[in-house]
Formats: structure tokens, C-alpha cells, sequence
């Protein structure tokens, strides 16, 4: 699927995640565990791109990783490695390039780091710098610190080796949370730094050693729920993130929502992945936003700041970007539906993905870059729209396009529920004694609609016991249908991507007529945006069944 589109939520989200885990952490405790002697045991580790480039990369320098369902273990070595020269892939990783490049002062051989072309542009030199002044012996070595902090980091977690080291950080130093989470992650395998006002590090001398680890839930990764329960006035619980005792400082991210409306510059240096998702929210606010201290972002997987703006831009929004900052005006125009564009990075879907669910028409291109930190965050979209229901004595009515699930959904909801289950499409049929196609054929697609309309009067009418009701896809062609099943119904409505519908249809051709004639691909995108407004329009919730799995999976939760 090249492209995705979100939907709008209509109800407020209540929900609970298990988060993956922290990519900053996971990073970090792989290399301290491999620079300790013995086996470590990484529990909760996040598994995608940016760590599997780390892992195969410090299995090409031979160290014995294996893995078990719960934990990845890693047999340290103690910073010794088999001479040779070798060559390794950091993909599109940040943290993997960084750290593999200061890992590779302790290898006799040559070292090749290869990655994509947007990693070769990124800036490295002022770690090479403060590198070679430690290859030449100086126990003084002074860093810069204004591109990013990875440099300092990477420093910092193989200074144990030349101890005893004092490291002095010249100018300012950007994202100051992530060297706490360095300092934090060496402490845990042993190894204690003194932080001098993040001006002067001092290492003295020790030896790491190995550990079984707890890797917290990505704090990063919890802004975008964070920001679309605030964004709905709904709520969200993170099974393995606190964010009082977290050591991200990302966690902490609330504390700048709150500051949308109410004041007009907010300083985001030391959480700049997380700035992302506040630029998408500032639209919203009641007053124009500044977000400042962001000079890192020019210089990540893309441009982040001239990404945003291009972006915002197609839906109306007036926004403005300098050299380290965005100014946003409260202003969205729902009546455009762009396809945004993601520049193969991650952060640019999720955030934006965030803004789909307030905002119609949101496409979102090339998902599955979402792979490089955080492989189930489609899975996990759809699970926050999974509130649950209370349904009282009212009937479910189930609404969407066709193929969208409502049939097989609502069969299971009323075995759930102990209720009568009615397909109004087959009551058509039972009443007629004819199929759909044949209805259609013999009478028109205007008759039928007619049928309809009698079928929803009628249900409502004269069934009084509370039912589950999956209707047609056409049903919202008549509001007096909808008036009827709202009577005493409660409107779910069932949303799949026009991709994923056009190929369901694909599989069952034949067992329902063509609206338009045109091929399942071109019929299926031009029904969706002639009914996509009044799907929203009358719905009371809404379920995002485009994967097919997580909806089936938590109707138990729902109801």
C-alpha cells in the first residue's frame, strides 16, 4: 500500500498501549552491553529498522547476539574485538552510524560504514574530530555540541576505555535529555559519570559491566498519543512508560501541549523528535505558536522544518520557519484532502497521521516508513480508536463501505452480546426472494434504494429488542435512513482504506453489482469520496479496520 488515508475520530479516545521500546535506549544498552564482559539480557527492546541495523552491524564485528521472545542477549566482550577489516550497514540510523563510528576506534582493521544516501549527508565531523584527539592520546577532549548530541553520546559511552577522560563541550549543546539518557544507561552497566552543567563531563576509571535491562516504552512514540488524546479530550494510559520516573526527556511532553493558546513561544531544544507533533497540533490552538530551539531538525532523516511547512501548507495552514524555528497560525481548511508527503521519514507519517484524526481527507504516503522506529504504529492507531461502548438498550447500527467488515463484525458483536443479528442487504433479499445482483438487474439501483428505505423504517419499528444492524454502504445515501436506525441506535462507523476496499472487492467480485460500471480500483475511490463526509456526518463512533486484525482481536475490550 503506497499510501494510507486516516479518519476522524468522533468519539473520545480511552485507550491503553503497551509502547514499543525507547530506539534511544535500545541503542545505547546494546553498545554498553557489548563493551561489558559477560551476557546481558535486553528486555523490552524495540525491534525495528534503526536497532536491527545495530544488532547485524555488531554481529559483522563478531560479537554473539542471540534472541528469545522476552529478551535479547548480547555476550559482551569487554571493548575487545577480532582485528580485520569489515564492513557494516546503518541504513538510515542516526544512533547506529554515530555509535558504530566511535565503537570502531576499539577495532584494529579497517571499519566501513555504509547507509542511505540521506545518512551520508547528515554531519559526522565533529565526532571524527573529538575522536582522533582521542586516538592520539589526550585525556582533555573538547566537543561541539550545536548539531547534535549523538556525538557526545557515542563519546561518552566508550570514554570508560581511555579513562580517566575529562570531555569539555564547546558552544551550546542541543537535545540535553538524550545525554541524560546516555549517563543513565552507562550507570545501569556500571559505569558512573560526572555531568559539570552540561559544560564538562569527567569519566574516571571503571569497567562496564554486564546487566539485565528493562528498556522503557519510547517516550517519543507516546507524543502521538499523548497529542490525540488532548487533541479528542480523551485519555490514554501507557502500560510501560512512567512518566514521572522516565529518564526521556520527551516524556515530559505534555507539559508543552499545555502551552498551546496560552503562550506564544515555546522553547522545544531539549525535545526536538516531539516538536514535530506540537507543530501539527499548534493549528488548533486559540492563538499563533513559535516553536524555537530546532536547529537539529534541518539535519535529520529530512529537513524537518521545511518538511512541515510544505505540508502544512497544503491544508491551509499559514506557517513560517528560520533557521531553528516554526510560527504556526491557528488555521486548518478541512475541505482540502492532500496527500502528505512523508520524505521517508517516520516521524513526518506519525505526526501527521495525528492530524488525520481530527482533520477529513488526510492521505498519508509511503506508510510503512514508519518501519525504521516503530513497526506497529498502524496497529496501534487502530487500537486507539477502539473506545468502549456503552450500549444501554440501543441498537449498534454498523455503517461503511462495502468489504469495510461490518457483516463479519457485527455477526460477532451480536454472539458477544447475546442479540438478534440483522444484515439489512440480506433482509432485502430474503423479502424479494432474489439476490442483490438480480434485485439490481431486474428493477435498478433506484428501486433498490427504495427497498432499503422501507427495511430501516421498518426494523426500527417493529423489532423493539435491541439488535446489531450491519447496513448497506449506500444507507447514508437518505438521511431518513439514518433517522430511522438512530431512533434508538447508536451509529458505528466502519472505516477501511480505499486501497485495502478496492481489493477486498477484488475477491469477492460478482456477489455484489457495480455502482458505476468501472473497474473495483477506479469505483471503489470515487464512491469513497462522494460518501465520505456522510459516513462522518452520521456517525456517533468510528473503527479503523483497515489491517483486518486489531478490531476482531478487541471487541471484548469494546463492548
Amino acid at each position: 500500500m503506497n499510501a494510507r488515508e486516516v479518519i476522524p475520530l468522533k468519539q473520545r479516545p480511552d485507550f491503553s498501549l503497551t509502547l514499543p521500546g525507547s530506539k534511544s535506549i535500545t541503542n545505547r544498552a546494546f553498545l554498553c552491553a557489548v563493551l561489558a564482559k559477560g551476557k546481558s539480557r535486553i528486555y523490552g527492546a524495540l525491534e525495528s529498522e534503526d536497532t536491527t541495523a545495530m544488532l547485524n552491524a555488531l554481529r559483522k564485528f563478531e560479537v554473539r547476539i542471540s534472541k528469545s521472545e522476552n529478551y535479547i542477549e548480547i555476550e559482551g566482550n569487554g571493548g575487545k574485538f577480532k582485528p580485520g577489516n569489515v564492513t557494516v550497514n546503518a541504513g538510515a540510523s542516526g544512533t547506529t552510524t554515530r555509535f558504530l563510528t566511535a565503537l570502531s576506534v576499539l577495532r584494529e582493521g579497517k571499519t566501513a560504514i555504509k547507509g542511505t544516501k540521506r545518512m551520508k549527508e547528515r554531519p559526522i565531523k565533529d565526532l571524527e574530530d573529538a575522536l582522533g584527539q582521542l586516538n592520539r592520546g589526550e585525556r582533555l577532549i573538547r566537543i561541539k555540541g550545536d548539531k547534535s548530541s549523538q556525538f557526545l553520546s557515542a563519546l561518552l559511552m566508550i570514554s570508560p576505555l581511555f579513562s580517566p577522560l575529562k570531555i569539555e563541550v564547546t558552544g551550546k549543546l542541543v537535545s540535553k535529555p538524550y545525554i541524560d539518557i546516555t549517563i543513565a544507561v552507562m550507570k545501569a552497566f556500571g559505569v558512573s559519570v560526572q555531568n559539570k552543567a552540561y559544560k564538562t563531563f569527567i569519566v574516571k576509571p571503571q569497567q562496564y559491566k554486564a546487566a539485565d535491562y528493562w528498556t522503557e516504552g519510547d517516550a517519543s512514540a507516546a507524543s502521538y498519543w499523548t497529542a490525540m488524546a488532548y487533541l479528542h479530550k480523551g485519555k490514554v494510559k501507557f502500560e510501560n512508560l512512567k512518566i514521572k520516573n522516565s529518564i526521556q526527556g520527551d516524556a515530559h511532553f505534555e507539559e508543552n501541549l499545555k502551552k498551546l493558546g496560552k503562550i506564544s513561544v515555546i522553547d522545544m531544544n531539549a525535545m526536538p523528535d516531539a516538536a514535530m507533533t506540537a507543530a501539527v497540533m499548534a493549528p488548533f490552538a486559540r492563538r499563533r505558536t513559535k516553536i524555537t530551539g530546532l536547529s537539529t531538525l534541518r539535519i535529520k532523516e529530512t529537513d524537518r522544518l521545511a518538511a512541515l511547512e510544505k505540508e502544512l501548507k497544503k491544508i491551509g495552514v499559514n506557517v513560517s520557519t528560520t533557521k531553528d524555528s516554526i510560527t504556526i497560525r491557528p488555521a486548518i481548511h478541512p475541505t482540502i484532502r492532500p496527500t502528505i508527503r512523508t520524505y521517508n521519514d517516520h516521524r513526518m507519517a506519525m505526526c501527521f497521521a495525528v492530524l488525520g484524526t481530527k482533520t477529513p481527507g488526510i492521505v498519508i504516503e509511503d506508510p510503512t516508513c514508519v518501519d525504521k522506529t516503530y513497526p506497529e504504529f498502524w496497529e496501534d492507531l487502530e487500537r486507539a480508536y477502539l473506545t468502549p461502548v456503552k450500549l444501554g438498550g440501543k441498537n449498534l447500527v454498523l455503517t461503511g463501505m462495502r468489504c469495510s467488515g461490518k457483516t463479519r463484525h457485527g455477526r460477532k458483536i451480536a454472539t458477544l452480546l447475546g442479540r438478534p443479528f440483522v444484515d439489512l442487504d440480506m433482509e432485502i433479499e430474503r423479502l424479494e426472494g432474489k439476490t442483490i445482483p438480480e434485485i439490481v438487474k431486474k428493477y435498478g439501483w433506484d428501486t433498490f434504494r427504495k427497498m432499503e428505505s422501507l427495511v430501516c423504517r421498518a426494523i426500527t419499528k417493529y423489532v423493539k429488542e435491541p439488535l446489531v444492524i450491519a447496513t448497506g454502504g449506500g444507507v447514508v445515501l437518505d438521511e431518513k435512513n439514518i433517522k430511522n436506525l438512530k431512533k434508538n441506535g447508536i451509529n458505528v462507523f466502519i472505516f477501511a482504506d480505499p486501497y485495502v476496499i478496492a481489493e477486498r472487492v477484488k475477491k469477492k467480485a460478482g456477489t455484489r453489482p457495480s455502482l458505476t460500471g468501472k473497474k473495483p480500483d477506479k469505483e471503489v475511490y470515487e464512491v469513497w469520496k462522494a460518501r465520505r463526509d456522510l459516513y462522518l456526518k452520521y456517525a456517533d463512533i468510528v473503527w479503523d479496520n483497515t489491517g483486518g486484525k486489531i478490531l476482531g482481536e478487541n471487541l471484548k475490550n469494546i463492548f
